[in-house]
């Protein structure tokens, strides 16, 4: 059960950001991906009946901070179906990290396999209905290996391992570190500078990742109560 919310879930984060990112800002669509650790948090607390530290709230509060001084100076050209994209992106990122919580007492490595086996189902379905084609260039190709081995495989494995140990809030607020990286993997590949507001709000996201992670780093996970 929870291995398949989790699946499920999966392909509509992914789904979605990648949607967003195509439709609107990448710091639009990064600052909407960050409402997430609310979510999950909400969703932690009714499903779970895990609680949240405090710590956990002020730091979410910081790294929001944070990230709305990244993204101050770039509100421009915000497109409407881009930004409904990315909050269901986040809305099911955050009901994956409650899955993996709630199933964490079994092996819940396949929930990231079973999210390739919907995706394969949904999206070829979707381009069937859409009349669109199923055949990708040998660049595409390669280009969708690349980020199903590395961006998608590799970060999902080890988010799933860290969910063992580690409430929903927390997960989720790890997970802010990808805005962070964001813009420098642009700048990176595509040659996007950093602004000054990316850069400060960017030491403030990781002052906050930090300080959660150093303030939680010797309390157990709190029991969970299965829904």
């Amino acid at each position: 059960g929870p291995a398949i919310v989790a699946g499920l879930s999966l392909v509509a984060a992914y789904s979605g950001g990648i949607f967003a990112i195509q439709n609107t800002s990448v710091a639009n669509a990064m600052l909407l991906f960050a409402t997430a650790p609310f979510m999950a948090a909400v969703l932690g607390w009714l499903v779970l009946r895990e609680p949240v530290r405090p710590a956990t709230w002020i730091a979410i509060a910081v790294a929001i901070g944070g990230i709305g001084i990244m993204v101050a100076d770039k509100s421009g050209g915000v497109v409407l179906a881009g930004s409904l994209a990315a909050l269901g992106s986040a809305f099911g990122f955050a009901v994956f990290t409650v899955a993996l919580r709630w199933g964490r007492t079994g092996e819940m490595l396949p929930a990231v396999f079973l999210s390739g086996v919907f995706a394969i189902i949904i999206t070829v379905s979707i381009c069937l209905i859409l009349g669109q084609s199923l055949v990708l260039t040998r660049t595409d190709s390669g280009v969708a290996m690349g980020m199903g081995l590395f961006q998608v495989g590799a970060g999902l494995i080890l988010y799933t391992l860290g969910s063992r140990s580690l409430p929903a809030a927390e997960l989720a607020l790890l997970s802010l570190a990808e805005v962070l990286l964001g813009p420098v993997w642009v700048w990176v590949f595509l040659g996007e500078t950093a602004s000054i507001n990316t850069l400060i709000g960017g030491f403030v996201l990781l002052v906050a990742i930090a300080g959660n992670a150093i303030s939680g780093k010797r309390q157990k996970p709190p029991p969970i109560t299965s829904p």
